[in-house]
This record gives structure tokens, C-alpha cells and sequence, in this order.
């Protein structure tokens, strides 16, 4: 188990820091990864860690943690649970399948692009039987396709186009009134 002074010095926090943590499990409730059936408690992996009882990588929150903050944006205290978790993978050596596909994104594209991290980890998700909430991901992801150019008035030279429709009649009036 790795010392809770290494893994408090890698998140950038103190040993007391993790004892402000109310116990109250909002985190847990707010936890994207629940919505993979998968019991995950971010408060209880941070009790973990302040008790320095045994941890491993395939604890639900380590192995599974998407790093979005949720947790960090619904807590009294604003715990960055997020940086205890990379800290916890970087001592035991785990990298988890999001992690791997968001670094990925970054360094093909520049950013995150959501439907690239969610093509990266979709082995992933089949193997582990997620499968069936990837449609319910992809509500959430905003896919940034371009809007349709042709026939949309664009493309033509000294055509108007307002607010994505030709311009009206009055529209046209009004420009031209002195």
C-alpha cells in the first residue's frame, strides 16, 4: 500500500486534508461510473486511503474514474477526489481505459474530443458488458459536426443569409433606410 504522505503529496493535498471529508456520499451519488451498475463510493476510497487500509487497481473508483469533477463540484469541501485517483494509479502502476483514450484525444487532437475518447475505450466498455450504456453516453456527447454549407446560401457570391434564413423583404427595406 502506498504511504498516504506520497499520496497526499502527489494530489496536493495534506494527510489532514483527507480527514475533512464529512462522510456524507454526495460524491458517491453524483458518480458517473454508477451509471454502469458499478458500485463506486469515492468517499469510501478516500477512507481508504486516510485509514491506510489495502488498496488495489481494480478497485471500482480507481479502476473506473472518468477524472470529470462531478464529485469535486458536489462536495461541501470541494475535495479534488480526481487527483487522489490519478495519485493512487500512479503508485500502483494502473492506467485506466478513459485515462489512456483522453491522452490520446490530447495528443492527436489537440483536446478532448468526446466521441474519439468514447471510440478509444469502446473494447473496453464491450469486454467489461457496458455496451448497452453507450447509447445513453452519447446524449451527453456534443458531436461539433459542421453545419450544412450547400444550399444554405453561403456558397452563393452577394447573397445574404440571416440568422441561417434569406433575408425578407423588410429585412432588406430596413438595411436600405437612410
Amino acid at each position: 500500500m502506498p504511504k498516504i504522505e506520497a499520496l497526499a503529496e502527489l494530489a496536493g493535498y495534506r494527510r489532514e486534508d483527507f480527514s475533512v471529508c464529512l462522510g456524507c456520499k454526495i460524491c458517491g451519488s453524483v458518480c458517473t461510473i454508477n451509471d454502469l451498475s458499478v458500485s463506486a463510493n469515492p468517499q469510501e476510497l478516500l477512507m481508504k486511503v486516510f485509514l491506510q487500509k489495502e488498496l488495489k487497481g481494480d478497485d471500482p473508483v480507481v479502476a473506473n474514474c472518468t477524472n470529470c469533477y462531478n464529485c469535486t463540484e458536489a462536495c461541501p469541501w470541494k475535495i479534488r477526489i480526481p487527483e487522489v485517483v490519478r495519485a493512487l494509479r500512479k503508485e500502483l502502476a494502473v492506467e485506466s481505459p478513459f485515462e489512456k483514450a483522453f491522452k490520446a484525444s490530447v495528443a492527436l487532437l489537440g483536446r478532448v474530443y468526446e466521441p474519439y475518447v468514447l471510440l478509444r475505450a469502446l473494447p473496453f466498455l464491450v469486454k467489461e458488458g457496458y455496451l448497452a450504456y453507450v447509447t445513453r453516453w452519447t446524449e451527453y456527447i456534443t458531436f461539433h459536426l459542421p453545419h450544412k454549407v450547400k444550399g444554405a446560401g453561403l456558397s452563393q457570391p452577394g447573397k445574404e443569409v440571416i440568422a441561417g434564413r434569406e433575408p425578407k423583404a423588410r429585412d432588406r427595406k430596413a438595411k436600405r433606410a437612410p
